[in-house]
């Protein structure tokens, strides 16, 4: 405790500095997005949270004063009854804690601490306790507990195995009143006294939810928001009150027995609920009336300038191969086999790589036969991906598995080398016996597991799996899963408690072959761990190394292990017993040449910079850039190459502003380039992805070893103690963070990514060095208060964030003043990614019928994608976090100003979430459909993001000097914008791609 109130107090001197560093522009505001209001008891002041800052306000509204810093982190504060403390929410250091401040400001403390998350404080009628809501039991659900304020000991309240949270208190203090429900949806409001049994006091309607109660004076009534059909009511005791259609998710204050302070359409609002109400400062309220409290609010930014590192999207040079995938050290030690450049590689120790395969499917994953004769891969040429063998002596391979319509991922041999186990593209594990091919299921689903490892007597197989630590939160921690082949028992581990392995997917758990130990990467680096006989982790893990470190595998003996660190292939003795080595690897990746002078005969150019078409034009290309761009002659260059397109509108490449892995690449493998580039997308720009699967991407496309667009890789999302996706790489302080960053600078990533549970504090060091040290761009999931220090952007309007709400959009979907004004002031761009685009499917049914992603998508994902097309209206169509139609109207709107007064608004879909390419096209109809013109939309997915991202001097327009990333679409997409999609030939780095050649690996009959 003393520890984190010192940090507190030797932070904020820092903190504040930075923000009060000269800013560029001061902006106050008016209104708030989910602003949180919490009331003195002599009924005179209003503590605000206001985007994650708590703000001190006269009741009569008026110029807010701030009481913290953003690094603070604070949330829902609650006032004590006897006037001396406010209590709150704070994220600081990494977990959700409950501390208290005084009224002006001063004397913050931590009231509770641990790994558990404790949210919702509410303050006892004698002010002496503060209820809470946590998942500290640890038993997969939040419970109310309570602490004393002054000594901090803890009381358990209830512990139903539903979620209960948002406690509220009975005026006599008898008993706690909170939410109840399965997830974060609460489905009744109950009661208890601590003995163990509950009350319902009421329910929510079918198909509402409820939260946020809050009783009366006398005990009577109570007074909560239900949340039903995109709209957020405050009700009390089963009746409507006020006018507010967007009330936010926070107690009300009971001002008297019939009047209610809260906060909803971004206002603070006071409602009377029938006659006779209090007076405030002369007011009479009239019965059933609601009035706002108004409030002005001044935020500083500050955005210190930093030179972007320019890329060199020209040279031929050769380059050094970074993007190494699955590294596997041979049995004897002495050869490695990885992937790179879209090939399979075979490396003597010592020796120049040689080449295994020679096809541009994709592959993956090598892994060695127990002997060392036989290498097993998935590669998806003959349609889907498969488990294929490759006989090392004859250089013979052939496929052993096959499942109708599944993607076969990951194969690692069993110790014998009769069996193969692997994994489909739903988190299924299976094993396929080598000769006989027959395969059954051996390890049940589960959410982006790792690859699986056995152990040395093949009784038991253990792979990294999630486990929340709640159904109201995704997020959890990596355990290791170990799983009887015999029985189906499985075995929960932790690798270290409350740590994941770094990511789920080749960082371990791995057998050692001699069943002693396994091996898997924790905190960033190496670990080893003793094993029982069945293979069961024992005793306490090691760590062997001290750098950064990924893929780690295992020579036969045992006695050593190979692994990626910062772009290098390194050895190390297994009992840590000398320093690591590298492994040297001669290998080099680079772009082709520059092609003969092409001239393209355009009918119409739309070049991205305006409104207007130019008609009848001649863009000459020399190698990859545009030379010029003239009106067009009969006689043309002589010699030179020429495309007729005099009937298609050319238009600048489109960009995915926010994709991950190219499109799933394990499970669409060479599908997911190709469909990019026949929808006209020729730039993707990662918001996260497997570091070196990422540079791979890179590289390949680089290389033209795999069809597909220019591609900007970034490394894992950047996370906190607890993460959800396979690739989060978690960090819990600066020592960790500075592993993940002197990777990036190893590797170059093109940009850095922070994720929901990565404290604001850490994100600032990420952002400083991402500016200062690698002349790179960075983004999150937050607004504020990476708006006001400089963040370049937000990867989503809104979307997972820690709290379980948003500072940027409301549960009814509206993004409210605060925002937009901030947005534009810091000159942070925002990614729109439409998930509730899906509701315009209605409007173009027969878009998913279109040959290309008919014969371009996998088999499973063209099925989901047809079921969100065929869901009736109003049942739920419109996808991850949409809203459907209404929510998606509200999101264009606040786009559509955001861009209007100045901002940036680019593009992205979150790809493959929702598949890929027709969202990004629905998204563009989406933007026209609620007030973009037809040029503004096509330019979010063009100029906007190139100079947004950091790449307007060579992308993002048709310009003379500018790289020849041009699509040609039939039709006249600056009057409708359905045309854009229908794309006729795509050109990237100068190189044209027809649609037919495109889909000919995988139209019907042709792998």
């Amino acid at each position: 405790m003393k520890r984190h109130t010192l940090a507190i107090n030797v932070l904020s001197i820092g903190v504040l500095g930075i923000f009060a560093a000269t800013p560029k522009r001061s902006v106050t505001v008016t209104e708030g997005t989910n602003v949180n209001v919490t009331l003195s008891p002599d009924r005179k002041t209003i503590i605000m949270d206001l985007q994650e800052t708590l703000w001190s306000l006269p009741i009569a509204g008026g110029v807010a004063k701030r009481l913290t810093d953003p690094f603070l982190e604070p949330a829902r504060p609650d006032w004590s009854p006897k006037g001396d403390w406010v209590a709150f929410q704070s994220f600081k250091g990494g977990t959700f804690h409950i501390w208290l401040i005084k009224p002006d400001g001063t004397r913050v403390r931590q009231l509770t601490d641990g790994h558990g998350d404790d949210r919702d404080p509410r303050f006892s009628p004698d002010g002496t306790r503060v209820a809470f809501s946590s998942d500290r039991a640890f038993k997969g659900n939040y419970d109310i507990w309570v602490a004393e304020v002054a000594t901090g000991k803890l009381t358990q309240w209830t512990s139903a195995a539903d979620d209960e949270f948002e406690p509220a208190w009975l005026p006599d203090g008898s008993a706690i009143a909170f939410v109840s429900g399965a997830g974060a949806n609460a489905t009744s409001i109950q009661s208890s006294t601590g003995s163990g049994e509950s009350k319902v006091i009421l329910k929510a309607p079918p198909g509402a939810h409820v939260d946020s109660p809050a009783f009366s004076p006398d005990g009577q009534k109570v007074a909560y928001t239900e949340i039903a059909g995109g709209k957020a009511r405050l009700m009390v005791s089963g009746e409507p009150a006020g006018t507010a259609d967007d009330v936010f998710p926070f107690p009300p204050a009971w001002l008297s027995a019939n009047e209610l302070l809260y906060t909803g359409n971004g206002k603070i609002l006071v409602t009377t609920l029938g006659a006779g109400g209090t007076p405030l400062h002369g007011a009479t309220p009239l019965p059933g009336a609601t009035r706002t409290i108004s409030f002005q609010a001044k935020f500083d930014i500050s955005r210190p300038p930093y030179n972007h590192r320019r890329t060199d999207f020209d040279s031929a040079a050769p380059r050094q191969v970074k993007g190494i995938v699955n590294p596997a050290l041979s049995p004897d030690g002495n050869r490695v086999a990885f992937e790179a450049l879209n090939q399979l590689w075979l490396m003597e120790i010592g020796s120049r790589p040689e080449q295994l395969t020679h096809d541009n499917f994709y592959k993956q994953s090598p892994a060695w036969s127990p002997d060392g004769k036989q290498i097993a891969f998935c590669s998806d040429k003959a349609g889907t991906a498969g488990i294929y063998v490759l006989d090392l002596a004859a250089r013979a391979e052939r496929r052993i598995t096959k499942i109708d319509d599944s993607a076969e991922l990951a194969p690692v041999w069993s110790p014998d080398g009769t069996k193969i186990a692997f994994l489909n593209q739903s988190g299924t594990g299976y094993i396929v016996d080598v000769a006989s091919g027959e395969i059954r299921e051996a390890v049940k689903p589960t959410y982006e597991p790792g690859r699986m490892s056995w152990s040395a007597n093949g009784r038991t197989i253990s792979l990294a799996v999630l486990r929340p630590y709640s159904r109201r939160y995704r997020e959890g921690t990596s355990l290791i899963e170990s799983v009887d082949l015999a029985t189906g028992t499985i075995t929960l581990t932790e690798p270290a408690p409350y740590k994941s392995i770094s990511t789920r997917g080749v960082d371990g758990p791995v057998y050692s072959p001699d069943g002693t130990q396994m091996a898997y990467v924790m905190d960033g680096y190496l670990w080893v761990r003793p094993v029982d006989g069945n293979g069961i982790p024992i005793s306490e893990a090691r760590p062997i190394n001290e750098e950064m470190t990924d893929a780690p595998s295992w020579s036969r003996d045992s006695r050593r292990l190979l692994y990626l660190s910062n772009g290098k292939l390194r050895m190390v003795a297994s009992d840590g017993t000398s320093a690591p080595g590298t492994v040297p690897l001669d290998l080099s990746w680079h772009r082709e040449a520059p092609r003969a002078l092409v001239v393209v005969h355009a009918g119409h150019l739309w070049d991205g910079l305006g409104p207007h078409l130019r008609d009848n034009v001649d863009i000459t290309i020399s190698g990859r850039r545009i030379q010029k761009i003239e009106p067009h002659r009969d006689g043309l260059q002589s010699g030179a190459e020429v495309i007729d397109a005099s009937d298609l509108t050319v238009l600048p490449g489109l960009w995915e502003a926010h994709n991950h892995g190219y499109g799933g690449l394990a499970g669409f493998g060479d599908r997911a380039g190709r469909i990019w580039l026949a929808y006209g997308f020729t730039e993707l720009q990662s918001q996260g992805d497997s570091a070196y699967g990422a540079l791979e991407i890179k590289e390949s496309f680089g290389a033209r070893a795999r069809v597909g667009p220019r591609y900007f890789a970034a490394g894992e999302p950047i996370d906190g103690e607890r993460g959800y996706y396979a690739g989060d790489h978690g960090v819990t302080n600066s020592k960790e963070l500075q592993l993940e960053l002197g990777r990036a600078q190893a590797l170059e990533y093109d940009n850095l990514k922070t994720y929901v549970r990565l404290p604001h504090e850490l994100q600032y060091e990420a952002l400083k060095f991402a500016h200062e040290k690698l002349g790179i761009w960075a983004a999150s999931h937050y607004g504020l208060p990476g708006t006001l220090y400089g963040m370049d952007g937000m990867t989503h309007i809104s979307a997972t964030s820690r709290w379980g709400y948003s500072y940027t959009r409301s549960t009814g979907g509206t993004t409210y003043d605060d925002i937009r004004k901030l947005f534009v002031a810091g000159s942070e761009f925002i990614i729109s990614t439409p998930f509730a685009a899906s509701a315009l499917y209605a409007e173009d049914p027969k878009i998913l019928d279109d040959p290309r992603i008919a014969t371009l998508n996998t088999p499973w994902e063209q099925r989901t994608m047809v079921a969100a097309r065929d869901q009736p209206a109003g049942a739920g169509r419109g996808g991850r976090g949409g809203g459907g139609a209404a929510g998606l109207q509200k999101e264009e709107e606040a786009l559509l100003a955001v861009l209007h007064s100045g901002g940036t608004v680019i593009l992205g879909t979150d790809s493959p979430l929702a598949g890929l390419a027709i969202l990004n096209h629905l998204g563009l109809r989406a933007e026209v459909k609620y007030g973009f013109q037809p040029w503004e939309a096509l330019q979010t997915a063009t100029i906007l993001p190139a100079k947004a991202l950091g790449y307007a001097k060579d992308l993002g327009s048709v310009e003379a000097g500018k790289l020849a990333d041009l699509v040609f679409v039939a039709g006249e997409p600056l009057k409708d914008i359905k045309d854009v999609a229908k794309v006729q030939r795509v050109m990237v780095d100068g190189r044209v791609y027809t649609i037919p050649e495109l889909m000919a690996p995988f139209a019907r009959g042709t792998p």
